[in-house]
């Protein structure tokens, strides 16, 4: 799977926090740690990334009872986000609401079955994938076709043809990334059809156009 304009690591900032705020923290996860299609693998030395990778992780597994594991990421979380250098990101991620809940998590694990996680912000806003710039957008509709078992390639080149109008950003196939992306769970199959629908007519064009050479 490739794409001609790789995600960066604001991207993947962007798409996972947008993700944990609507509740997907698996997928928010997963795009953290570079683990989806498009993703940007994390290194060494990215420990903001890392960090909230860790957070999502205790999320995920105290919200499902396993609290050995969940404290366990809970430490690494408070660790790699305390050795994160502000430069490494650019989107201006605040990190105060997770710090705040990581503490009071290792103090109570039953804060998580009390509670959801807080909303998390970028510049003051608190993002959904429905409002994402369509290179973070498309992390997340990639994270979520590869989850469910949609085909990911359809968003591939959703992507790769909204890019290649003048003003790729308001395109129909930009718009229905950033609706599959951010569609309830009941109403992706049918976002994911149109979407679907569309890139199919578009590979027929081109399908024809390379028969013509």
């Amino acid at each position: 799977m490739t794409d001609e304009t790789p995600a960066t690591a604001a991207d993947a900032l962007r798409a996972g926090v947008a993700a944990h705020n609507v509740g997907e923290y698996d997928i928010a996860r997963a795009i953290w740690a570079g683990e989806t299609p498009m993703a940007p693998e994390t290194g060494p030395d990215d420990s903001l990334r890392t960090g909230l990778a860790a957070f999502a992780t205790a999320v995920l597994d105290a919200r499902r009872g396993g609290w050995t594991v969940a404290l366990a990421a809970a430490e690494e979380a408070d660790s790699e986000l305390a050795a994160a250098d502000p430069r490494d990101d650019p989107t201006g991620v605040d990190l105060t609401p997770v710090e705040r809940w990581l503490a009071a998590f290792r103090a109570d694990p039953a804060l998580a079955e009390r509670s959801p996680p807080p909303l998390l912000s970028i510049g003051g806003e608190q993002p959904t994938p429905g409002e994402l710039p369509l290179s973070a957008a498309a992390l997340v509709a990639v994270a979520v076709a590869t989850g469910i078992g949609d085909d990911p390639e359809v968003v591939v080149d959703a992507v790769r043809y909204a890019r290649e109008s003048d003003q790729p950003e308001s395109t129909r196939y930009a718009t229905f990334v950033r609706d599959y992306a951010d569609a309830d769970a009941s109403q992706r199959s049918i976002v994911f059809e149109r979407l679907s629908s569309m890139v199919q007519r578009e590979r027929r064009k081109e399908d024809d156009v390379s028969g013509l050479f």
